[in-house]
């Protein structure tokens, strides 16, 4: 199984990072324009992406409002993996969010789009909690 692991600095608080990631509104701001998001533990993610033709599921199996949040991949590529998101406060102010997105089959090309992939929507995700300004990454 092959794991990606990043780790960033955001320059924001902890509940505009956690908002940002666990919310629909969140998730407009810095990724997809077409998801819906609940909340809490066993709620349901749906992300949509241009040319995909049913949306990504993702489960919450564990969310702590400003600190945690975990999602389990029930289908798509996403399928038996695992996302974890740390919201980490900086003495010096900020945040370091530590993203984990576990289980992948192997190192093959669709790890290394996903790589890629993740280190792209953080860029994005950084802009908008730091700015308060959309820029998602996926429209329409």
């Amino acid at each position: 199984m092959a794991d990606i692991a990043m780790q960033l600095h955001i320059e924001a608080d902890p509940h505009t990072v956690y908002t940002a990631i666990s919310t629909a509104e969140g998730i407009y701001g810095w990724f997809t324009t077409t998801a819906t998001a609940e909340e809490g533990v066993d709620g349901v993610h749906e992300l949509r992406f241009p040319g995909v033709p049913e949306p990504w599921r993702l489960r919450i199996t564990e969310a702590e409002p400003g600190r945690r949040l975990v999602l389990a991949g029930e289908n798509g590529p996403w399928t038996g993996t695992v996302q974890s998101y740390e919201v980490l406060p900086r003495p010096e102010g900020g945040v370091t969010l530590r993203f984990t997105h576990r289980g992948f089959p192997a190192v093959d090309d669709a790890y290394r789009d996903f790589t890629y992939g993740w280190a792209t929507k953080f860029a994005q995700l950084t802009t908008y909690a730091e700015q308060g300004e959309p820029v998602p990454f996926f429209t329409g």
